[in-house]
């Protein structure tokens, strides 16, 4: 089943004046009422995320996803869209019963002249991080399909999802692990021969109720 997830951003003036609860309502309303669409999730976004929107939303498609723009179209009158159709190429689960946790989702886009052998050593890495941080509940890695974006020069490549019982679980251990910091930064970072990722998207908001655990393409 096809998979997208976006990133929201109301306008300055919308998210001084907008109806909290109202809004959402809205915005689940519009995009549950999409061809195809049998499950889609609404979080907003906690205090310390970097390049990402107001809000997280998370869809899962039937059959197909619709065209480039059919998420775009039916969340008019927002400011930004920046979503991505994605296929996971690896995850795991080891609380498929999580509920009331955090929902972790960070997209990045592999530099076009970063050699294949480093993007694949990346996304080998990137799979390992839950050997070492039992804080990782859920978690998948996924290559992107289609970005549905007004700017699509910057296109995403890459979205990989985590799901933890608790904030600390990843803003402490999950973000300041060694291993972290150690072997995966290297692809992030220009200073690194290995730099591989030059732009990142990095947005964590609260969980209901597993997403990973109800969705394809989440078994090792």
């Amino acid at each position: 089943m096809p998979l997208e997830t976006a990133q929201l951003r109301l306008a300055t003036d919308a998210a001084a004046q907008a109806d909290t609860a109202a809004l959402e309502q809205a915005i689940l309303s519009r995009v549950r009422a999409l061809p195809g669409v049998c499950h889609a999730a609404l979080g907003r976004n906690l205090q310390g995320c970097w390049g990402a929107g107001d809000y997280t939303l998370d869809v899962q498609y039937t059959e197909a996803v619709p065209g480039a723009s059919g998420l775009a179209a039916a969340l008019t009158g927002l400011a930004d869209v920046d979503g991505a159709t994605y296929t996971p190429i690896g995850g795991g689960q080891r609380a498929p019963q999580l509920r009331d946790g955090i929902w972790r989702t960070l997209m990045f886009r592999v530099r076009p002249e970063a050699h294949e052998q480093h993007v694949l050593a990346l996304e080998q890495d990137t799979l390992r991080m839950p050997q070492y941080m039992p804080g990782i509940r859920n978690w998948r890695l996924a290559r992107v399909n289609h970005v549905n974006h007004r700017d699509a020069s910057g296109a995403w490549t890459h979205v990989w999802q985590q799901e933890f019982a608790t904030i600390d679980d990843l803003l402490d251990e999950y973000l300041m692990h060694p291993f972290h910091w150690g072997r995966v930064d290297r692809w992030f970072d220009p200073e690194f021969p290995e730099w591989t990722v030059d732009a990142i998207s990095h947005a964590f908001c609260p969980l209901h109720v597993s997403l990973i655990s109800s969705q394809p393409g989440t078994e090792e």
